[in-house]
């Protein structure tokens, strides 16, 4: 296939309607839900007088997990929050798993809020109003009411996110004000009953701290606006400053009133000598309501108006969140791609918000409340312990993406906030079985999701780039494939030799590449010469053909460059990538420069990158390895590359290590045994062993590069490593010196893959 259909590809995107006052009061909307208006009771009832400290412990987590937040949405404002961080930070299954996680919480949180909902308009109707149940029982008509509100809430979504933010933003003012209310009658009951505080904060911690966590969990629920803020992203104006301000604001307004609420729920409310806590946990979800009879004028009609509008808020937003999210899988193919759809004329994701809707509704009639925030706690738990995790991926992974805030003390504030994430999840397991057994069906309905649909959709989407493939077969396909991207006719031969050679000792096999970037605005065949890149890719097949391995071939028109090679590790289940490098950071090109730090950081198989001599015959007799005083986890690969190098060309390899100018004899002897351990790391499988050298210098690119060539090497292999003396060497100071300067010679960096977690821990433990 040689050409495709001129079609012109426009990206799908939200529109921007969103400042400062909208995302704000989202958040506070988001906040203000069920939690205080149908959980306050029984996080009361585990708390006892500590209510209070629970509420501080709920807000100290938020506000950790808040840093995360506000320096992921505003350096990566996009709708879909959490799931696209852990996607670029922890890998496509974390991320799906992510996104997976945080539609279901946000759906179950919304059916906390519409079943609370149908409870207050229940006690409205029929308590209050006094208005005929036409013989329907209460609860069959608190469930009409359930599904009514999401229908009508689902609308307003369904019609546009200003509107979305305006509905919030007006109900949120009107509950912040009925809730100042009940504090200042609440403080002046208090100060006006002498006794009541000693008597509802007697003992302050029946239940000890064990009761204050459990209350913190059962609880946390009403601290998860900040993910809701941050699906704003994409339709937020000025996302970096109206991001930052919106979330710090929001938590802080939320914070302190809920703060002030559990200490007047728990120290104005009286029952004849009897701690407040017990009856509290008695009225459960009314708590708040048989609170407010005792000391707030018309309290019990104040306070189911206040339930209606907090559950309305809460409601509306999750919605909002919760759609965006299932949009944003869409729109990358986990999930059902018709539902990543935009509205014409309300620029909305229609289909997803009718989804969630539907989603929402059977979570709110099929489970009880306190199940149902139970499952939304332990889901929303899973989803920020990865973005925390996710957070410090990013930050060693994208050093060159423009930050607009990073968190204070370094990666202690996410670790300090995942370990108290783990406490509070060890927590749920007492406060809601059913709510775990929950999250576990989902989570195992998401794998079954993503190995049948997700997984097939990659190699579709894959394959719809291809223009051009052709295969040449000796043996059967293995599993060590080698990717070759082919940039131009300049040392293609070098690096064909270098794959082959890797390719043979695997007894592998090659995909040779050659991949046209195409901008958005064009069709994906614009200016596209297939003719060309065929020919080019011809000379590397007639190579492979004449060693007799099994080579595939392909063209493909791609929008970058760097994904399309991800993705061509992905589908094909590449164990090797091998590229080109010049050895400038800002050059142009086809994979050098910032393209190849992308892929260095994102690449999950092995990674070669060879910069080649300018002018004269390139050859791979004699390799040098220089390795770091400190332990590096690439030289196992290394040695794997000088194994092939000297089974495939003869090569003879020396390793050194560059110690102090001023080594004493003590010192050098400890130099030489680590020297010697380093080269068991290595493992170089060859008939001669390395030459062992040791090389006295201060200054160690200056030492690599005059050994290099006092030495006559053909051959710099340096293992990537962030290490004292190999410091920033995945694209830092010594391989970009070391291609420089040494025009004559060939110049590797191997970088062997670990998976996901090990860097992670690695980080971490170089942090401290």
């Amino acid at each position: 296939m040689d050409s495709h259909k001129k079609t012109k590809i426009i990206p799908v995107t939200l529109s921007r309607t969103l400042g400062v006052w909208e995302v704000t009061l989202l958040g506070v909307g988001a906040l203000l839900g069920g939690g205080i208006f149908t959980l306050l009771g029984h996080a009361a009832g585990f708390a006892g007088g500590g209510l209070v400290l629970a509420m501080l412990l709920g807000a100290l987590i938020s506000f950790l997990n808040l840093n995360a937040y506000v320096s992921l949405a505003t350096t990566f404002p996009e709708a879909g929050g959490g799931y696209l961080w852990v996607r670029d930070g922890l890998g496509d299954l974390q991320g799906f798993l992510a996104g997976w996680i945080s539609w279901m919480a946000h759906a179950v949180a919304c059916s906390l809020y519409a079943a609370s909902f149908g409870i207050y308009a229940g006690e409205l109707v029929f308590s209050l109003l006094k208005l005929p149940d036409l013989g329907v029982p209460h609860t069959t008509w608190q469930l009409i009411f359930t599904a009514l509100v999401i229908i009508i809430f689902s609308i307003v979504n369904y019609r546009g996110v200003a509107l979305t933010g305006r509905i919030g933003g007006y109900i949120s003012l009107i509950l912040l004000a009925i809730l100042f209310f009940y504090i200042i009658f609440g403080i002046k009951r208090i100060i006006g009953v002498p006794g009541l505080l000693s008597t509802n904060f007697s003992p302050l911690l029946p239940f000890g701290l064990l009761g204050v966590i459990q209350a913190a969990s059962l609880f946390y629920i009403a601290f998860e606006g900040s993910e809701i803020q941050a699906q704003t992203g994409e339709e937020a104006k000025d996302p970096a400053r109206t991001l930052k301000i919106g979330l710090f604001s929001s938590w802080a307004i939320i914070s302190v009133l809920y703060l002030l609420i559990a200490f007047v729920i728990t120290g104005a409310t009286a029952n004849e000598g009897t701690p407040s806590w017990k009856i509290l946990g008695n009225f459960s979800d009314r708590a708040i309501i048989e609170s407010a009879r005792q000391f707030l004028p018309l309290g019990h009609l104040v306070m189911v108006f206040g339930g209606l509008l907090a559950n309305i808020a809460a409601l509306n937003a999750t919605i909002y969140s919760s759609s965006r999210v299932l949009f944003a899988m869409a729109r990358d193919k986990f999930v059902f791609s018709r539902l990543g759809a935009v509205h014409e004329l309300s620029q909305t994701p229609y289909r997803a918000v009718l989804l969630s809707a539907l989603a929402i509704i059977l979570v709110a009639i099929l489970l009880p409340i306190k199940d149902i925030a139970g499952a939304a706690d332990i889901l929303f738990i899973l989803l920020f312990f990865q973005l925390n995790m996710a957070y410090i991926q990013l930050r060693r992974k994208k050093p060159e993406a423009r930050w607009h805030y990073i968190i204070p003390f370094g990666i202690t504030v996410p670790l300090l906030a995942m370990a108290l994430y783990l406490l509070l999840g060890i927590s749920l397991f007492h406060v809601s079985p059913a709510g775990i057994y929950f999250t576990v069906f989902w989570f195992l309905l998401g794998l079954i999701n993503y190995f049948g649909y997700t997984k097939t959709q990659e190699r579709e989407e894959f394959t719809r780039e291809v223009i051009y493939e052709h295969a040449v077969r000796f043996h059967e396909k293995t599993d060590y494939r080698v990717i070759l991207p082919v940039a131009s006719e300049g040392h293609i031969n070098e690096l064909s030799a270098l794959s082959f050679a890797m390719a043979k000792q695997e007894e592998g096999e090659i995909l040779a590449l050659r991949i046209h970037e195409v901008p958005q605005s064009l069709p994906l065949n614009a200016g596209f010469r297939a003719d060309h890149e065929r020919r080019i890719l011809d000379k590397v097949e007639k190579a492979a053909t004449e060693e007799k391995i099994n080579i595939d071939t392909r063209v493909m028109a791609a929008r970058s460059i760097p994904d399309a090679l991800l993705g061509a590790v992905q589908v094909e289940n590449g164990k090797l990538l091998v590229m080109g490098w010049d050895g400038y950071v800002n050059a142009k090109g086809f994979i050098f420069g910032r393209k190849v730090d992308v892929i260095l950081h994102r690449a999950k198989c092995d990674l070669i990158v060879a910069k080649f001599p300018q002018t004269g015959e390139t050859h791979f007799k004699k390799v040098f390895i220089p390795v770091s005083v400190d332990e590096n986890p690439n030289l196992r690969f290394t040695g794997k590359v000088a194994t092939a190098l000297s089974r495939r060309f003869g090569a003879t390899s020396t390793v050194g290590m560059v110690i102090p100018e001023k080594t004493t004899t003590i010192q050098y002897a400890k130099y030489f045994s680590l020297l010697e351990d380093r080269i068991k790391e290595l493992k170089i499988k060859t008939e001669n062993q390395p030459e062992i050298k040791l090389i006295r210098s201060d200054h160690i690119i200056s030492a690599i590069i005059k050994e290099a060539a006092d030495g006559h090497y053909d051959v710099v292999l340096l293992p990537a490593a962030r290490s004292r003396i190999t410091k920033a060497i995945t694209m830092g100071s010594i391989p970009e010196q070391a291609a420089k300067h040494l025009q004559k010679r060939t110049v590797i960096m191997a970088k062997g893959y670990r998976g996901i977690t090990q860097p992670f821990f690695d980080y971490i433990r170089s942090r401290f």
